[in-house]
């Protein structure tokens, strides 16, 4: 199966990271040779199964550094992720494949077989929304100290993964779930509403499950979601603060892209 990704790129650099990174866009900030987008684009283009991708985000800086390719295209992002998304998907709507991959620009340690195995544990599912989740055994393991935050379910202690997988004609209803997450971010006892107190307590009591939240989200969106396990740290790590970076620069410094 083909697959068309959106890269989001319009995520402001923020004031942490800008102490040791001062660069506008997050997509810009450098690591070993190369700007952080670059290794999410070059993840991307060599995994077999995805076709056609879209930068959405600032465009004149990232066209000047990303390789020329017929399969990549840009827009302009938008004032927040939900936005920076719905313009890319949109720019697809006439292309756009079956089920689409959002990913973020800030995952710089993302790899072509996370992203496979990722897809491939979709397509064993039907769902509108496919959302993968890493243990912290494995994050630890393969990143030794890394700051992650993390919830305890009832199948196990995970954090949350940086790829999402949509069923196109579902795009707008997830866009406009997602943007009332945004809206409620700063504020946990809204969320708690929107999803129900019942779910909160499972979750306070370590009872809460991923096919408990997955019922959950049908119930309240009428989103099929779908959680995935991945055994591939790479999609659950990712770069938003000072100490993200220096590992990133310690993992990545060295590594030499065909151009």
């Amino acid at each position: 199966m083909q697959y068309d990704a959106v890269i989001m790129a319009g995520g402001e650099n923020t004031s942490e990271l800008k102490k040791i990174a001062p660069f506008s866009n997050e997509a810009l900030i450098i690591i070993g040779s190369y700007p952080m987008i670059y290794y999410v684009y070059s993840a991307l283009r060599s995994t077999p199964s995805i076709a056609n991708i879209v930068v959405s985000g600032p465009v004149e800086a990232l066209r000047n550094i990303l390789p020329r390719d017929e399969r990549l295209f840009f827009v302009e992002g938008g004032e927040n992720a939900i936005e920076t998304l719905a313009r890319g998907t949109d720019f697809l709507k006439d292309r756009i494949s079956r089920k689409v991959l959002a990913v973020p620009t800030d995952i710089p340690f993302i790899t072509p077989e996370a992203i496979s195995d990722f897809l491939a544990s979709c397509e064993m599912s039907e769902a509108d929304l496919y959302y993968p989740v890493t243990s912290k055994e494995v994050n630890e393991r393969k990143y030794p100290g890394v700051i992650r935050t993390y919830v305890h379910l009832k199948d196990g202690v995970f954090t949350g993964g940086n790829l999402f997988l949509l069923r196109s004609a579902v795009i707008p209803a997830c866009l406009e779930f997602g943007a009332k997450i945004i809206v409620r971010r700063k504020d946990p006892l809204a969320i708690a509403r929107l999803f129900g107190v019942g779910l909160v307590c499972k979750y306070l009591l370590g009872q809460l499950s991923i096919k408990a939240a997955e019922r959950r989200l049908l119930q309240v969106a009428g989103i099929q979601g779908k959680g995935i396990i991945s055994p591939f740290a790479e999609v659950g790590v990712d770069v938003d603060k000072p100490e993200d970076l220096l590992l990133a620069q310690r993992y990545l410094d060295g590594i030499v892209f065909e151009r």
